[in-house]
Protein backbone atom coordinates (compact mmCIF):
# COMPACT_ATOMS: atom_id res chain seq x y z
CA UNK A 1 0.00 0.00 0.00
CA UNK A 2 1.42 3.37 -0.98
CA UNK A 3 1.96 6.02 1.67
CA UNK A 4 -0.86 8.56 1.72
CA UNK A 5 -0.81 12.15 2.96
CA UNK A 6 0.58 12.55 6.50
CA UNK A 7 -1.77 12.97 9.44
CA UNK A 8 -2.06 16.35 11.17
CA UNK A 9 0.02 16.25 14.33
CA UNK A 10 -2.96 16.51 16.72
CA UNK A 11 -4.73 13.60 15.01
CA UNK A 12 -1.55 11.54 15.14
CA UNK A 13 -1.12 12.19 18.87
CA UNK A 14 -4.78 11.29 19.56
CA UNK A 15 -4.38 8.00 17.64
CA UNK A 16 -1.09 7.19 19.40
CA UNK A 17 -2.64 7.88 22.81
CA UNK A 18 -5.72 5.77 21.95
CA UNK A 19 -3.67 2.85 20.67
CA UNK A 20 -1.29 2.93 23.64
CA UNK A 21 -4.18 3.01 26.10
CA UNK A 22 -6.00 0.13 24.37
CA UNK A 23 -2.92 -2.10 24.20
CA UNK A 24 -1.52 -0.94 27.56
CA UNK A 25 -4.74 -1.74 29.43
CA UNK A 26 -5.00 -5.04 27.61
CA UNK A 27 -2.15 -6.36 29.75
CA UNK A 28 -4.45 -5.98 32.75
CA UNK A 29 -7.30 -7.60 30.81
CA UNK A 30 -5.15 -10.55 29.74
CA UNK A 31 -3.99 -11.08 33.32
CA UNK A 32 -7.63 -11.08 34.45
CA UNK A 33 -8.53 -13.54 31.69
CA UNK A 34 -5.87 -16.11 32.65
CA UNK A 35 -7.18 -16.03 36.22
CA UNK A 36 -10.35 -17.72 34.94
CA UNK A 37 -9.07 -19.62 31.88
CA UNK A 38 -5.99 -21.68 30.98
CA UNK A 39 -3.52 -19.74 28.81
CA UNK A 40 -3.72 -21.69 25.54
CA UNK A 41 -7.51 -21.95 25.53
CA UNK A 42 -7.81 -18.21 26.15
CA UNK A 43 -5.24 -17.36 23.46
CA UNK A 44 -6.99 -19.67 20.96
CA UNK A 45 -10.44 -18.17 21.54
CA UNK A 46 -9.03 -14.64 21.57
CA UNK A 47 -7.30 -14.86 18.21
CA UNK A 48 -9.92 -16.96 16.47
CA UNK A 49 -12.52 -14.39 17.43
CA UNK A 50 -10.12 -11.51 16.78
CA UNK A 51 -9.29 -12.75 13.27
CA UNK A 52 -12.96 -13.11 12.37
CA UNK A 53 -13.81 -9.64 13.72
CA UNK A 54 -10.79 -8.08 11.97
CA UNK A 55 -11.80 -9.63 8.65
CA UNK A 56 -15.38 -8.41 9.09
CA UNK A 57 -14.05 -4.95 9.95
CA UNK A 58 -11.96 -4.81 6.79
CA UNK A 59 -14.95 -5.81 4.68
CA UNK A 60 -17.05 -3.07 6.33
CA UNK A 61 -14.26 -0.60 5.52
CA UNK A 62 -14.43 -1.67 1.87
CA UNK A 63 -10.96 -3.26 2.04
CA UNK A 64 -10.29 -6.42 0.07
CA UNK A 65 -8.99 -9.46 1.94
CA UNK A 66 -7.06 -10.36 -1.25
CA UNK A 67 -7.88 -14.05 -0.92
CA UNK A 68 -6.19 -15.12 -4.18
CA UNK A 69 -3.01 -13.24 -3.39
CA UNK A 70 -2.83 -14.64 0.14
CA UNK A 71 -3.73 -18.16 -1.01
CA UNK A 72 -0.71 -18.20 -3.33
CA UNK A 73 1.54 -17.23 -0.41
CA UNK A 74 0.12 -19.53 2.25
CA UNK A 75 3.54 -20.82 3.33
CA UNK A 76 4.86 -17.41 4.36
CA UNK A 77 1.51 -16.46 5.93
CA UNK A 78 1.58 -19.68 7.97
CA UNK A 79 5.16 -18.95 9.09
CA UNK A 80 4.28 -15.40 10.13
CA UNK A 81 1.17 -16.71 11.91
CA UNK A 82 3.33 -19.22 13.77
CA UNK A 83 5.81 -16.56 14.88
CA UNK A 84 3.65 -13.50 15.53
CA UNK A 85 0.44 -15.11 16.79
CA UNK A 86 0.84 -18.73 17.89
CA UNK A 87 4.31 -18.54 19.45
CA UNK A 88 4.39 -14.89 20.51
CA UNK A 89 0.99 -14.77 22.17
CA UNK A 90 1.01 -18.41 23.26
CA UNK A 91 4.23 -17.73 25.17
CA UNK A 92 3.21 -14.36 26.60
CA UNK A 93 -0.20 -15.67 27.75
CA UNK A 94 1.61 -18.55 29.44
CA UNK A 95 3.95 -15.99 31.05
CA UNK A 96 0.95 -14.00 32.31
CA UNK A 97 -0.54 -17.12 33.90
CA UNK A 98 2.58 -17.53 36.04
CA UNK A 99 3.97 -13.99 36.39
CA UNK A 100 3.29 -10.26 36.63
CA UNK A 101 1.47 -8.39 33.86
CA UNK A 102 3.66 -5.26 33.97
CA UNK A 103 6.90 -7.19 33.74
CA UNK A 104 5.52 -9.34 30.91
CA UNK A 105 4.52 -6.20 29.00
CA UNK A 106 7.98 -4.65 29.28
CA UNK A 107 9.82 -7.86 28.36
CA UNK A 108 7.47 -8.58 25.46
CA UNK A 109 8.18 -5.10 24.06
CA UNK A 110 11.88 -5.85 23.76
CA UNK A 111 10.79 -6.77 20.21
CA UNK A 112 12.69 -3.77 18.66
CA UNK A 113 15.88 -5.27 20.09
CA UNK A 114 15.22 -8.61 18.39
CA UNK A 115 14.22 -6.90 15.13
CA UNK A 116 17.60 -5.18 15.23
CA UNK A 117 19.49 -8.43 15.84
CA UNK A 118 17.64 -10.46 13.21
CA UNK A 119 17.85 -7.64 10.65
CA UNK A 120 21.63 -7.82 10.92
CA UNK A 121 21.79 -11.62 10.89
CA UNK A 122 19.19 -12.38 8.22
CA UNK A 123 18.87 -9.22 6.11
CA UNK A 124 22.51 -8.09 6.42
CA UNK A 125 21.39 -4.56 7.27
CA UNK A 126 23.85 -2.02 8.63
CA UNK A 127 22.94 -0.62 12.03
CA UNK A 128 24.12 2.74 13.45
CA UNK A 129 26.19 2.61 16.62
CA UNK A 130 23.54 4.44 18.66
CA UNK A 131 21.15 1.54 18.11
CA UNK A 132 23.72 -0.93 19.38
CA UNK A 133 24.11 1.30 22.45
CA UNK A 134 20.36 1.11 23.07
CA UNK A 135 20.47 -2.65 22.53
CA UNK A 136 23.23 -2.97 25.14
CA UNK A 137 21.09 -0.97 27.57
CA UNK A 138 18.12 -3.29 26.93
CA UNK A 139 20.32 -6.33 27.43
CA UNK A 140 21.51 -4.95 30.79
CA UNK A 141 17.86 -4.55 31.84
CA UNK A 142 17.07 -8.11 30.72
CA UNK A 143 19.97 -9.47 32.78
CA UNK A 144 18.80 -7.60 35.90
CA UNK A 145 15.22 -8.86 35.53
CA UNK A 146 16.41 -12.42 34.84
CA UNK A 147 18.66 -12.44 37.93
CA UNK A 148 15.80 -11.10 40.03
CA UNK A 149 13.46 -13.68 38.48
CA UNK A 150 15.87 -16.47 39.36
CA UNK A 151 15.95 -15.35 42.98
CA UNK A 152 12.18 -14.97 43.27
CA UNK A 153 11.30 -18.18 41.45
CA UNK A 154 9.73 -16.40 38.46
CA UNK A 155 12.51 -17.05 35.94
CA UNK A 156 10.21 -19.19 33.75
CA UNK A 157 7.74 -16.29 33.36
CA UNK A 158 10.66 -13.98 32.49
CA UNK A 159 11.97 -16.35 29.81
CA UNK A 160 8.49 -16.92 28.35
CA UNK A 161 7.85 -13.17 28.00
CA UNK A 162 11.30 -12.68 26.45
CA UNK A 163 10.64 -15.54 24.06
CA UNK A 164 7.40 -13.85 23.01
CA UNK A 165 9.25 -10.64 22.13
CA UNK A 166 11.91 -12.62 20.27
CA UNK A 167 9.43 -14.53 18.11
CA UNK A 168 7.55 -11.31 17.26
CA UNK A 169 10.84 -9.65 16.27
CA UNK A 170 11.74 -12.60 14.07
CA UNK A 171 8.28 -12.42 12.52
CA UNK A 172 8.81 -8.74 11.65
CA UNK A 173 12.06 -9.56 9.84
CA UNK A 174 10.47 -12.53 8.02
CA UNK A 175 7.62 -10.25 6.92
CA UNK A 176 10.06 -7.57 5.77
CA UNK A 177 12.04 -10.10 3.78
CA UNK A 178 8.92 -11.64 2.21
CA UNK A 179 7.48 -8.28 1.14
CA UNK A 180 10.66 -6.99 -0.48
CA UNK A 181 10.02 -8.90 -3.68
CA UNK A 182 6.20 -8.95 -3.62
CA UNK A 183 4.41 -6.50 -1.30
CA UNK A 184 1.35 -7.73 0.58
CA UNK A 185 -1.57 -5.65 1.81
CA UNK A 186 -0.57 -4.44 5.33
CA UNK A 187 -4.07 -4.99 6.73
CA UNK A 188 -5.07 -8.18 4.89
CA UNK A 189 -1.81 -9.88 5.90
CA UNK A 190 -2.38 -9.50 9.69
CA UNK A 191 -5.92 -10.83 9.32
CA UNK A 192 -4.83 -13.99 7.51
CA UNK A 193 -1.73 -14.63 9.62
CA UNK A 194 -3.83 -14.14 12.76
CA UNK A 195 -6.30 -16.75 11.52
CA UNK A 196 -3.45 -19.17 10.75
CA UNK A 197 -1.95 -18.62 14.21
CA UNK A 198 -5.34 -18.99 15.87
CA UNK A 199 -5.85 -22.40 14.24
CA UNK A 200 -2.45 -23.50 15.59
CA UNK A 201 -3.38 -22.27 19.07
CA UNK A 202 -6.66 -24.21 18.87
CA UNK A 203 -4.71 -27.39 18.13
CA UNK A 204 -2.36 -26.73 21.08
CA UNK A 205 -5.30 -26.03 23.39
CA UNK A 206 -6.89 -29.34 22.39
CA UNK A 207 -3.66 -31.32 22.88
CA UNK A 208 -2.33 -29.77 26.11
CA UNK A 209 -4.28 -30.85 29.22
CA UNK A 210 -5.79 -27.72 30.77
CA UNK A 211 -8.42 -26.89 33.35
CA UNK A 212 -11.88 -25.88 32.11
CA UNK A 213 -12.73 -22.22 31.53
CA UNK A 214 -14.68 -20.40 34.24
CA UNK A 215 -17.08 -18.29 32.15
CA UNK A 216 -17.40 -15.61 34.82
CA UNK A 217 -18.46 -12.03 33.99
CA UNK A 218 -14.85 -10.91 34.52
CA UNK A 219 -13.54 -13.45 32.01
CA UNK A 220 -16.21 -12.65 29.42
CA UNK A 221 -15.43 -8.93 29.77
CA UNK A 222 -11.69 -9.54 29.31
CA UNK A 223 -12.33 -11.82 26.33
CA UNK A 224 -14.64 -9.30 24.62
CA UNK A 225 -12.06 -6.58 25.17
CA UNK A 226 -9.45 -8.73 23.43
CA UNK A 227 -11.71 -9.75 20.55
CA UNK A 228 -13.01 -6.20 20.16
CA UNK A 229 -10.93 -3.04 20.67
CA UNK A 230 -7.62 -4.79 21.37
CA UNK A 231 -7.65 -6.54 17.98
CA UNK A 232 -9.55 -4.99 15.02
CA UNK A 233 -9.64 -1.37 16.24
CA UNK A 234 -6.03 -1.41 17.45
CA UNK A 235 -4.73 -3.03 14.25
CA UNK A 236 -6.53 -0.51 12.03
CA UNK A 237 -5.11 2.39 14.09
CA UNK A 238 -1.61 0.89 14.08
CA UNK A 239 -1.42 0.41 10.32
CA UNK A 240 -2.94 3.85 9.76
CA UNK A 241 -0.11 5.29 11.84
CA UNK A 242 2.54 3.27 10.01
CA UNK A 243 1.20 4.38 6.64
CA UNK A 244 0.66 8.06 7.44
CA UNK A 245 3.15 8.95 10.14
CA UNK A 246 6.85 9.47 10.62
CA UNK A 247 8.49 6.26 11.90
CA UNK A 248 9.95 8.02 14.94
CA UNK A 249 6.58 9.39 16.06
CA UNK A 250 4.82 6.08 15.39
CA UNK A 251 7.38 4.36 17.62
CA UNK A 252 5.99 6.37 20.57
CA UNK A 253 3.23 3.77 20.69
CA UNK A 254 5.83 1.04 21.11
CA UNK A 255 7.24 2.89 24.12
CA UNK A 256 3.97 4.05 25.71
CA UNK A 257 2.22 0.65 25.55
CA UNK A 258 4.53 -1.24 27.95
CA UNK A 259 4.84 1.85 30.14
CA UNK A 260 1.05 2.07 30.48
CA UNK A 261 0.85 -1.71 30.93
CA UNK A 262 3.29 -1.39 33.83
CA UNK A 263 1.51 1.58 35.42
CA UNK A 264 -2.02 0.20 35.01
CA UNK A 265 -1.09 -3.24 36.35
CA UNK A 266 0.42 -1.49 39.39
CA UNK A 267 -2.76 0.54 39.95
CA UNK A 268 -5.37 -2.17 39.28
CA UNK A 269 -3.58 -5.41 40.12
CA UNK A 270 -1.36 -4.09 42.91
CA UNK A 271 1.87 -5.36 41.32
CA UNK A 272 5.02 -3.96 42.91
CA UNK A 273 8.35 -4.75 41.21
CA UNK A 274 11.46 -5.04 43.38
CA UNK A 275 14.41 -2.67 43.07
CA UNK A 276 16.50 -4.77 40.65
CA UNK A 277 13.46 -5.62 38.53
CA UNK A 278 12.31 -1.99 38.51
CA UNK A 279 15.73 -0.74 37.41
CA UNK A 280 15.85 -3.43 34.72
CA UNK A 281 12.45 -2.44 33.36
CA UNK A 282 13.50 1.22 33.40
CA UNK A 283 16.60 0.42 31.35
CA UNK A 284 14.52 -1.51 28.80
CA UNK A 285 12.03 1.36 28.46
CA UNK A 286 14.87 3.85 27.90
CA UNK A 287 16.35 1.47 25.31
CA UNK A 288 13.00 1.16 23.50
CA UNK A 289 12.79 4.96 23.36
CA UNK A 290 16.35 5.14 22.02
CA UNK A 291 15.71 2.51 19.35
CA UNK A 292 12.54 4.31 18.24
CA UNK A 293 14.32 7.66 18.06
CA UNK A 294 17.22 6.17 16.08
CA UNK A 295 14.84 4.40 13.66
CA UNK A 296 12.94 7.63 13.04
CA UNK A 297 16.16 9.56 12.46
CA UNK A 298 17.42 6.92 10.03
CA UNK A 299 14.10 6.95 8.12
CA UNK A 300 14.24 10.75 7.78
CA UNK A 301 17.80 10.55 6.43
CA UNK A 302 16.76 7.97 3.82
CA UNK A 303 13.83 10.12 2.66
CA UNK A 304 15.93 13.27 2.42
CA UNK A 305 18.78 11.53 0.55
Amino acid sequence: MTRTSPLPRWQALVLIATLSLIWGYNWVMMKVAVTYAPPFAFAAIRFLGGAIVLMATLKLMGRSLRFREMKSRWRIITLIGLLQTALCFGLVTWALSTGAAGRSAVLNYTMPLWVLVFSVLLLKERVPGVQWGAAALALSGIVLISVDGGRSGSLLAVLLALGAGLTWGLGVVVTKRATRSAPMDPLALPAWQMLAGAIMLCVVALIVPEAPIDWSPAFVTALLYNIGPATPLAYVIWFTLLNRLDAGLASLGILLTPLLGLLLSTLQLGERPGLAEGVGMGLILVAIAGLGWASGRQARKIRSA
